[in-house]
């Protein structure tokens, strides 16, 4: 650190997720709504809010030193990424619209 200024976490700056991470991602949730029985509500809600995405990954990254003391903090970031990225989001539709 130069002059007192701070150097942000490393994932804090890096908002892209390895593809095969996002795969294991999306079916670790699938799985989780599947078992709890509401795939179809979520993807219907998922769908419409979609265009919200992007800001509910930004509200996970303020959120996170909040959500950490539940989550852990490489948690809470990862699904800040997910929500990010659309191409994850489209995988996590289709897989929900399956069956």
């Amino acid at each position: 650190m130069h002059g007192g200024q701070q150097q942000l976490p490393a994932d804090w700056t890096d908002t892209t997720m390895d593809e095969s991470r996002q795969i294991e991602l999306v079916d670790q949730i699938v799985e989780r709504v599947r078992r709890w029985g509401v795939a179809g509500v979520t993807s219907t809600l998922l769908d419409a809010a979609r265009p919200l995405a992007l800001i509910g990954g930004q509200l996970l990254w303020v959120a996170q030193p909040a959500l950490s003391l539940i989550a852990g903090a490489d948690q809470v970031s990862e699904y800040a990424r997910l929500l990010e990225q659309p191409e994850a989001l489209d995988l996590l539709q289709t897989r929900l619209d399956e069956r």
